[in-house]
């Protein structure tokens, strides 16, 4: 705490506001994990993974304010952001936008723990030759070799690569948002966690992040982020990107459980021992934490002008993923242009679904059945799959 403290105390508060709910959470999150279920090489990740989001946060801390008043003034211009549920396609879509030559998305290195996001980078060739690549590679090997299938296995699912896009989730983890320790940890996190109404602080630093890169690189056109957790906060997102074009993917819960629930617990093996896990509790928080995510969204839409957002269902996206882009874009005013088309046929053609592995899951494995699922979700099944 004592690293979190100066860095508190260096912030600015009149630029990154209030920091109390900053050292709350990480509080929280420190004390969370059960370390009698953890094992001494889950404890080393733990503390290595606090520490450099320490160092990650303190460096662009001292970047945003040495250059605040060109960054201050460079303006996110209408950035599509994709959310909702987790596992309901929003990583492919979110690859099939980033395909417009005049868009512009994070890549892992740029956004991570794993290395120093200052100075941001300048120019898709400066990005293309970034040494801190190699350095992020390095670390991935690393990791590999000490935790085997840490990077192997979770791509299965969610494949991460220093230089290909990635989630602004990363940017949270520097505000110690991350739902990776939640189930096995203290009521006192899960419920800071859940709330939505002290997130603004992690907002303004996610917004003054991409700020940061943003003044360095400017797309021609937008920026394009993804993140699901978005959909616990959106008016904490909304009140940092009031332009902001909105995507909300939505896939058949009776899916999006077990997917959900198998990702996260592949996770959590990185760091507590074997059957640490209580597969039946596990299935209880997952459920319960996505139906509050499909609550908010639907809240949230509820109060919200149409043209600002789009729905996306999985099943007719996958049937053509292009026609959808096509559709999102149309909504939003904005036009697909032929290297646009080329671009998003060339990812589909070397992305088959299941080119990283495939990782089996099942509702049964965390004692849930389907009429169970389409109880709990029934409001939100009634709202998008029965149009």
């Amino acid at each position: 705490m004592k690293q979190a403290q100066e860095i508190v105390d260096k912030t600015n508060t009149e630029l990154f506001g209030s920091q109390e709910e900053y050292l709350k959470g990480l509080r929280l999150f420190l004390s969370a994990p059960d370390q009698s279920l953890m094992s001494a090489s889950g404890i080393l990740l733990f503390n290595g993974l606090v520490q450099r989001l320490l160092n990650v946060r303190s460096q662009a801390i001292d970047y945003i304010q040495a250059h605040q008043d060109v960054i201050v003034h460079s303006r996110l211009d209408k950035p599509i952001i994709i959310s909702g549920l987790p596992r309901t396609g929003s990583t492919m879509l979110y690859n099939l936008l980033s395909c417009d030559p005049k868009a512009r998305a994070p890549r892992f290195f740029e956004i991570s723990q794993m290395a120093n996001p200052t100075p941001p980078v300048t120019s898709l060739e400066q990005r293309n030759a970034d040494p801190r690549i190699k350095r992020v590679m390095d670390r991935f090997d690393e990791t590999e070799r000490l935790y085997p299938g840490m990077w192997t296995e979770a791509g299965k699912s969610h494949r991460s690569h220093p230089n290909e896009i990635e989630e602004d989730l990363l940017v949270l983890f520097q505000s110690f948002i991350m739902q990776l320790h939640v189930s096995l940890a203290e009521e006192g996190y899960r419920d800071w966690y859940e709330d939505a109404n002290n997130k603004e602080f992690a907002y303004i630093y996610h917004r003054l992040f991409f700020q940061m890169l943003n003044h360095s690189w400017t797309p021609e056109s937008h920026w394009v982020l993804k993140a699901p957790v978005h959909s616990t906060y959106m008016d904490d997102l909304i009140k940092q990107y009031p332009d902001a074009r909105i995507v909300i993917t939505h896939r058949d819960p009776v899916s999006v459980v077990p997917s959900w629930a198998r990702l996260l617990e592949s996770y959590i093996n990185w760091s507590y021992i074997p059957f640490a896990c209580d597969r039946i509790e596990y299935g209880r928080y997952i459920t319960d934490s996505l139906v509050l995510c499909a609550k908010r969204v639907m809240e949230w839409e509820e109060k919200t002008d149409p043209s600002v957002y789009f729905d996306v269902v999985y099943s007719q996206m996958v049937k053509d993923p292009i026609k959808m882009v096509e559709n999102i874009y149309e909504h939003f005013g904005l036009e697909v242009t032929e290297e646009f088309r080329e671009n998003m046929r060339e990812w589909i053609k070397e992305n088959r679904q299941g080119k990283y592995g495939r990782r089996e899951y099942s509702l049964a494995d965390y004692n849930l059945t389907q009429d169970q699922i389409r109880e709990e979700f029934s409001e939100y099944i009634n709202q998008y799959f029965k149009k």
